[in-house]
């Protein structure tokens, strides 16, 4: 799945993938990279396996995320929700099929305050 920032009318602030696709197993790098978001919803994002790189990268006005319908997600490329430098809680309770991680992962959160259930990442061998 490939969404860039550019695609996104301006004053657009809140964004709902809805609609799971089974077709849709992973994201492309720059997904959401860099919008002026708030709030996104990624429920229709349930058949993700790999998670891109620069996945929500610079997202700076995003506050929280839910992650539960990430249940499928194996991998997880590089600056995952790097510089979200707003993002104040993110739950790790649907990663527990997760086995690699890759660097700059939580990069420069700097006001990041909660992460939630940490054991969702327990079966991590891999952070590269």
């Amino acid at each position: 799945l490939d969404f860039k920032k550019e695609w996104i009318p301006e004053g657009i602030l809140n964004i709902c993938f809805a609609n799971p696709d089974p077709s849709i197993t992973s994201t492309a790098s720059g997904f959401l990279l860099g919008s002026n978001i708030t709030n996104v919803d990624l429920l229709g994002l349930q058949s993700i396996t790999y998670v891109g790189s620069s996945f929500l990268f610079g997202c700076c006005s995003l506050t929280k995320v839910d992650l539960t319908c990430l249940r499928n997600v194996s991998s997880v490329g590089s600056s995952f929700l790097g510089q979200c430098s707003l993002l104040e809680t993110v739950d790790f309770c649907s990663f527990e099929k997760v086995i690699c991680v890759n660097d700059y992962f939580l990069f420069k959160c700097s006001s990041l305050k909660t992460i939630s259930n940490i054991s969702g990442l327990r079966n991590v061998k891999c952070i590269e």
